[in-house]
């Protein structure tokens, strides 16, 4: 039977929540709060009954916070060792942040039959390979712009805290402006690389820009790559979907968790 309720989908970080109603044909509308704020989750849904409740997060457990949400709806957390649509050819899936698994499902949903790489710009940059076989390969880890900017500030006697501008010159003519540049195109210059390194293991991947910072870069590459800001969220959903299919369409049967990885 064709479901009526939208699901809500929550990616949970250290200090922000991001939140989603999805229904069938897709988002409804989406949200940012404070992370584990219960109440302004429920102040945003605004009476709005969910089906189902997932939960993706790479902070520290909330058990109050997931005792609340619990109260909304019944409540799936998924994490780097869920179950997915996706083969794990992943050394240590217990180890794989569920945003990166979320955002490698969204992005190979996107395209279907094709590889793909879903880069996430964001404190660290991630990069996900899924290739043509749906088959998680593994990725990358790099440290993000806010990342660079506060290393440089904090290891160094005299270098002062940028905030790198959109467009900084390619040659900066004060320290502030060299700082700027070496970090913006610093990180544009590792993803021309990386993207070419991982194009020549995956042939006709599609990159899939998604983070804080993703606008910015896809802006600045110029190479025809998606930008999709809502990618870990519609991925999220994808797990639940993928979850629900394996329960028969019931909440989960442990606990509320969706359980250990498997190969399909």
């Amino acid at each position: 039977m064709e479901r009526l309720l939208p699901d809500l989908v929550l990616d949970a970080g250290n200090t922000r929540l991001k939140a989603a109603l999805m229904g069938p044909s897709g988002l409804i509308r989406h949200t940012v709060l404070g992370a584990g704020d219960a109440v302004a989750l429920r102040r945003w849904l605004d009476g709005t009954r969910p089906e189902a409740v997932v939960l993706g997060s790479v902070a520290a457990a909330d058990p109050a916070f997931e005792q609340a949400l619990s109260g909304i709806a019944p409540l799936v957390v998924v994490a780097g060792d869920t179950p997915s649509p996706l083969r794990m050819a992943y050394g240590t899936p217990g180890t794989l942040g569920v945003d990166r698994l979320a955002n490698a499902v969204g992005a190979w949903r996107m395209f279907p039959g094709r590889p793909v790489v879903a880069v996430d710009l964001g404190t660290c940059i991630t990069y996900d390979v899924v290739d043509g076989d749906g088959t998680y390969q593994g990725g990358l880890i790099t440290p993000g712009l806010r990342m660079r900017a506060s290393a440089m500030h904090a290891f160094s006697a005299r270098l002062p805290l940028v905030e790198a501008s959109d467009q900084p010159p390619l040659v900066g003519r004060t320290t502030r402006e060299s700082l700027e540049a070496g970090i913006h195109h610093g990180i544009r210059g590792e993803l021309r690389t990386l993207l070419a390194d991982l194009a020549h293991e995956q042939a006709d991947a599609a990159v899939v820009l998604t983070g804080g910072d993703a606008l910015r870069f896809a802006r600045a590459l110029k190479s025809g790559i998606f930008a999709a800001p809502l990618l870990t969220l519609q991925g999220l959903h994808a797990l639940l979907l993928h979850h629900r299919s394996l329960a028969g369409n019931g909440p989960a049967d442990d606990g509320g968790r969706a359980g250990a990885a498997a190969d399909r």
